[in-house]
């Protein structure tokens, strides 16, 4: 009867970790899908978790298995978490490294849901190194609260608009900016500017495409117009930070970082460890899963994104992004 039990269980464990394991490659291998629907797009964001449906499959596979083919079915689990953490190992280092030159740059990037985001915690976040405020969901109300604390007065050059829902999209820098380019077709607003901050030019852009419920054409299509929108900046000191809605897995993220003309700074470097940090969603019961914020930078840009930081009101992680020009 036990036997009975567990030979149950492990193939229930068995069918739905492979299920689970098969579709999560599927949408891995093949990004097109993404496409078809929102709900296919939902599931893609769990593309990071594929090692999960794999060791509830082998635990099955070691359930089902007779006693003389358990030692099979172990080997097959150390292998498929082998494959896993192999990324994670520390890897040799390199010498190749090209040397940053001029003073870096320092952006907070946060979408503040609808503006209600607590300036409290954002103008802590807001030191006297910061640079720019990359701000998604930027509403009149919003700016006001900026206004009362000051932050106004030193970040007193600006682009972009205040809306009274998500549209509002706005860039404040402390040195002069001017804005160079809108994406076109966008649900919200997305933006490129320029700055020069002791003597090295940035192209700085703030974006915030659609989300997946809007419908996969409309987020597909807001995907391809960021693509667009930092085609020709990508041989200058350019450095998009924003709320994306797609994982570096999703169709979306793909398409903008392929060919390597723009590489992500929050994303998980080989040797690096575990390193990841999801971004979205924050502040609610539902554990953060699904890194939809980014920091993408051209050739000529070295940085890191140096703080993932919660912020009461708002649903996304804000991030703290400092860069540097190079040479090679």
């Amino acid at each position: 009867m036990i036997r009975t039990g567990v030979s149950v269980l492990g193939w229930a464990l068995l069918a739905t970790g492979a299920l689970a394991s098969v579709v999560l490659l599927a949408l891995r291998l093949v990004t097109e899908l993404h496409t078809l629907h929102p709900v296919v797009i939902a599931v893609a964001s769990f593309i990071p978790l594929l090692w999960i449906p794999v060791l509830i499959a082998c635990l099955g596979l070691l359930l089902v298995l007779r006693a003389r083919w358990r030692l099979l079915g172990a080997v097959v689990l150390v292998a498929a978490m082998t494959v896993f953490a192999w990324p994670l190992l520390p890897q040799s280092e390199r010498s190749d490294t090209p040397i940053a030159v001029g003073s870096p740059l320092t952006v907070l990037s946060l979408n503040l849901q609808f503006g209600r985001a607590d300036i409290g915690e954002v103008s802590e976040l807001t030191t006297a190194d910061v640079d720019v405020l990359a701000l998604q969901e930027y509403t009149p109300d919003f700016e006001e609260e900026l206004a009362a604390t000051g932050l106004l007065d030193q970040f007193s050059h600006q682009v972009g608009t205040a809306d009274t829902d998500a549209s509002g999209t706005m860039l404040l820098s402390r040195t002069p900016v001017e804005l160079v380019a809108e994406a076109e077709g966008t649900v919200f607003e997305n933006l490129i500017a320029t700055t020069t901050v002791e003597g090295t030019d940035w192209h700085l852009g703030v974006i915030h495409t659609a989300p997946p419920q809007m419908g996969a054409d409309v987020w597909a299509r807001d995907g391809a117009a960021i693509e667009d929108l930092a085609a020709p900046y990508l041989d200058q000191n350019l450095l998009l930070v924003g709320d994306f809605n797609a994982i570096d897995q999703h169709h979306t993220m793909q398409e903008i970082t392929a060919g390597g003309a723009l590489r992500d700074l929050a994303a998980r470097r080989q040797g690096e460890g575990l390193g990841w940090h999801p971004t979205w969603p924050a502040g609610t019961w539902i554990p953060s899963f699904a890194r939809i914020d980014h920091a993408l930078v051209s050739g000529g840009v070295l940085g890191e994104v140096s703080q993932f930081e919660t912020v009461d009101g708002s649903d996304h992680k804000a991030l703290l992004v400092e860069v540097v020009a190079r040479e090679e």
